[in-house]
């Protein structure tokens, strides 16, 4: 219970750092020049370098969240657990995806005396792979999806409506990708389908998966304990 519960506190320190403390949402336009991005990181670098700090921290408890969710999925799938090392793989992929984007922006916050165009390259390199890089992420919903649609028990993981919006979520989430050729528009990071539609359904998978293994915590725990129950009575 304390693994899933790492899953919101990582959502806490993820929004609280990133978005409320950096700064970085809503983002900066990608066409704008080296000027105005080096002067997006000097307004206040150290208000910018802590709210990142916060977001590395947070990154840690995505961990023991994706390791509870390995658990529950492997109690479904069985002897030959595929999908759930599948999506194990790719919530690793998926930290590294939230840490490495961090420690570019925090370089470009680190020494803000370097030419505006070697500023704008590191934000460059840290917004790029933070919105494009879908692919480990999509990975997790659709391993989810397996597993839920194979779940014969009169009390699925991953109930069939929730099967369903994991594949859709996948599909909102592929438009992240695009950004690699647009500077501007909806398909730019900081656009409608560039950043705001993914960030949506990444935000509905995280919270529905977080109250799904809650709840199924809950029930395999009442499940052990009925025994006893049975023996005392």
């Amino acid at each position: 219970m304390v693994a899933a519960w790492c899953g919101p506190a990582f959502a806490v320190l993820l929004g609280v750092g990133w978005v409320f403390v950096g700064g970085f949402l809503p983002p900066h336009s990608p066409g704008a020049g080296g000027e105005e991005i080096a002067a997006f990181y000097q307004s206040d670098p150290h208000r910018i370098r802590f709210g990142l700090l916060l977001f590395m921290w947070g990154s840690a408890l995505y961990l023991p969240f994706a390791g509870v969710l390995t658990v529950q999925m492997r109690r479904v799938e069985g002897r030959f657990p595929v999908w759930t090392y599948t999506q194990l793989m790719a919530s690793a992929g998926n930290v590294i995806t939230l840490t490495f984007p961090t420690l570019f922006w925090a370089t470009a916050a680190f020494r803000l005396d370097r030419h505006p165009d070697l500023i704008q390259l590191l934000n460059d390199l840290a917004w790029t792979p933070f919105v494009a890089m879908t692919s480990p992420f999509l990975l997790i919903p659709l391993c989810m999806a397996i597993i839920g649609f194979a779940d014969k028990s009169d009390t699925p993981l991953f109930p069939r409506w929730a099967c369903y919006l994991f594949l859709f979520i996948d599909f909102l989430l592929m438009p992240g990708g695009l950004i690699i050729f647009f500077k501007s528009g909806p398909f730019a990071w900081n656009g409608l389908f560039g950043i705001y539609i993914p960030l949506a359904a990444w935000g509905t998978w995280f919270f529905l998966t977080t109250y799904l293994l809650i709840k199924a915590i809950k029930r395999q725990a009442g499940e052990e304990c009925q025994p006893l129950s049975a023996a005392a009575s």
